[in-house]
């Protein structure tokens, strides 16, 4: 008789454990999360979002390397990596997103940022907003950490992280053999070649300019603005790192007449183009990838490829 008594008493156990349990999730489920975003932002998010938004092509990457790529029901027309991306259904242009398709795919989560022009108008539908704006790599890895929180894939976020903070660890560690610090212009528009657009500090192409080992020739504030040649002859750069390529490529900028002739990197041949420009601009995961190109441009010796 004791086996029996003991079975029943387990069972009672479990019984009475059940709504408990039931009721700690259902507790966890009502309380949500609370986020504070790259505005300063906080939102309040009921439960896991399953129906995500994405309105900028940084965070459909995001949300693609963290493995939510299914919860994404709605992109920009921008949104074109990885290649599973440019098959989701579209909400307009980066610059000219659509609130009426926007709200057709029936969203939970909608993520910005920051530059779409419909952002205001989503916040008094009560749909939640989060808006991903990160001002340099590390502010990358918080939104890669934060989309895992609000999505419920915290394990995977901080994987992602982890092993993109190592591969920063290792180009820390390989650029500290560096014995100069070569000027770098990086062009990103020369339409008028007598009136380039580069890349100034507070841009990711000057953060990473720096962190592979080199020296942007451009101190001006300014994210991105033209310089003119007098200035580009007289900062004479060792590095030409062209960021509008395949539009431009490195034979056509030796080719060009005038002051370029003239220029230390035109001469040597040290005139190199970045394989895909969003490597370099989009503050998503693959901006690892562009350091680890620019830095093989900047440090050949130390990077070789």
């Amino acid at each position: 008789m004791k086996r029996p008594i003991s079975v029943l008493f387990v069972f009672v156990l479990l019984l009475i454990a059940l709504p408990v349990s039931a009721l700690s999730c259902r507790s966890e489920a009502a309380a949500g999360i609370t986020a504070v975003d790259d505005a300063s932002r906080t939102v309040h998010i009921e439960q896991t979002p399953q129906r995500v938004v994405s309105l900028a092509p940084s965070i459909t990457e995001i949300l693609f390397a963290v493995g939510l790529g299914d919860k994404v029901v709605g992109v920009t027309n921008d949104c074109d990596y990885p290649e599973a991306a440019k098959a989701k259904p579209k909400v307009g242009g980066y610059f000219t997103t659509s609130l009426e398709d926007i709200l057709d795919k029936d969203p939970d989560l909608i993520l910005t940022d920051g530059y779409d022009p419909v952002t205001q108008q989503i916040e008094g539908l009560d749909i939640p907003v989060l808006v991903l704006q990160p001002n340099d790599i590390d502010g990358i890895l918080k939104d890669i950490n934060l989309v895992g929180k609000v999505m419920n894939r915290e394990g995977e976020a901080a994987r992602l992280v982890d092993s993109l903070q190592q591969r920063l660890d290792k180009v820390a560690e390989i650029k500290a053999g560096a014995i100069s610090s070569p000027s770098v212009f990086y062009e990103i528009d020369a339409t008028d070649p007598t009136k380039p657009w580069t890349a100034g500090p507070g841009s990711f192409a000057d953060i990473l300019i720096s962190r592979a080992g080199g020296s942007n020739i451009v101190t001006e504030s300014g994210s991105w603005l033209q310089l003119s040649l007098e200035k580009l002859l007289s900062a004479n750069p060792d590095i030409i790192i062209l960021g509008d390529y395949p539009y431009v490529t490195p034979e056509q900028v030796e080719e060009r007449s005038g002051v370029w002739q003239d220029l230390t990197a035109v001469k040597l041949g040290k005139v190199y183009a970045v394989s895909d420009p969003s490597l370099t601009s989009r503050p998503g995961p693959r901006i690892i990838d562009g350091l680890e190109e620019i830095a093989g441009m900047i440090h050949p010796e130390l990077f070789p490829s």
